[in-house]
């Protein structure tokens, strides 16, 4: 669930880098297109660099974080706590990575075709 993060960084950017190359007449608002743009490629790097960072330190979030929310503890014939498991329907977790990836990409691919 963590890398969802990083494609929210992505949305974001790509989001900002289409609204700042939209405006556009008054020079108070191309600066703040500027702005808008810069801070939407600088999103971008953030959700690559989140994305590189939790790639390569996945095995240290994967053991020391977990959702009570959505964890079962699971007990042994004495009743002590063996593990967590977590009671997720892969539905559910196939859609939190679906949709964040489907928007990155049309955003991304938006965002190419207006240049």
């Amino acid at each position: 669930m963590a890398r969802v993060d990083s494609m929210l960084w992505f949305m974001m950017g790509f989001a900002q880098l289409l609204l700042g190359g939209r405006i556009g007449g008054d020079p108070t608002l191309e600066l703040l297109g500027i702005i808008l743009q810069g801070t939407g490629g600088s999103s971008v790097i953030l959700g690559l660099y989140f994305l590189m960072f939790l790639a390569r330190h996945e095995k240290e979030f994967t053991e020391g974080y977990s959702k009570m929310e959505k964890t079962a503890f699971l007990r042994d014939a004495e009743g002590r706590v063996v593990d967590l498991e977590d009671t997720t329907p892969k539905a559910v977790k196939a859609i939190w990575y679906i949709v964040p990836t489907g928007l990155t990409i049309l955003g991304a691919l938006a965002w190419l075709t207006s240049g």
